[in-house]
């Protein structure tokens, strides 16, 4: 069963509460809320319909980005709703967990953002024919999480969507509404007892694609832990002319 139209719009009445101002760029969003039958939770309702992303940061302050294969951007790990998930949140832990192999003991919900996401962004989906798919918006919908520092998790990437992942800074957050309510907030923080990032490896032993090793450790010794992986410049190239990603 679809999540519940009540439970949608309780979420976005709780964001508007914190951005009032924010009411009108999100109008698309409240009118199919105020559409009655219409379940935008459902991917195959192309009027538009609901994703969640999970905006993951480390103790460092960093950004986790995945690399999409069939698109060559670079987004927060995210995607749609299915019938078995039980909330939004749900949502973007599932879909963290299936791009990256991060499970939900390994972060944390940011205090005060539990069941609100930090920012709503609505953007153009091309359509696929070959899909049956016409063009259509996601409503997405963006939770935050801290990664612990004392969990040790294997990278595991969902291969036929995903090739590489990268700690982005926050000024290197391309959503300029994410970024902007990042920068607000303090991000940093003491390791518990360990880099969060030093502890995530990839464990696969070949390479998704030429510009990414997928063999190499990620980010796991302290000499380069402030030299997270770099993307090649075509695929930065194909992510500039992309569409408002995380």
């Amino acid at each position: 069963m679809s999540l519940s139209h009540h439970h949608i719009r309780t979420t976005v009445n709780a964001y508007l509460a914190r951005h009032t101002h924010e009411r009108e760029q999100l109008g698309v969003l409240l009118d199919a809320l105020d559409r009655t039958g219409e379940d935008i939770a459902n991917r195959s309702t192309f009027t538009g319909h609901v994703t969640c992303s999970s905006i993951v940061v480390d103790q460092l302050g960093r950004v986790l980005h995945v690399l999409h294969l069939a698109s060559g951007k670079v987004l927060a790990p995210g995607g749609h709703t299915e019938p078995t998930d039980d909330s939004l949140a749900a949502v973007a832990l599932r879909e963290l967990h299936e791009e990256t192999g991060i499970p939900p003991r390994a972060v944390t919900a940011w205090p005060g953002y539990e069941t609100v996401p930090l920012d709503i962004d609505i953007h153009d989906i091309d359509a696929h024919p070959g899909k049956g798919e016409p063009g259509h918006q996601h409503f997405d919908l963006r939770f935050l999480f801290r990664l612990h520092t004392s969990t040790e998790v294997p990278v595991v990437l969902q291969e036929d969507e995903v090739v590489g992942i990268e700690w982005r800074p926050v000024d290197r957050v391309t959503s300029p509404t994410l970024r902007e309510k990042l920068l607000k907030l303090p991000l940093q923080v003491e390791p518990e007892t360990a880099n969060a990032s030093a502890l995530i490896h990839n464990f696969t032993d070949r390479p998704a694609s030429p510009h990414v090793t997928r063999s190499d450790p990620l980010l796991h010794c302290p000499v380069r832990i402030n030299q997270p992986p770099q993307l090649s410049s075509e695929h930065r190239k194909n992510q500039r002319g992309g569409t408002s990603g995380a």
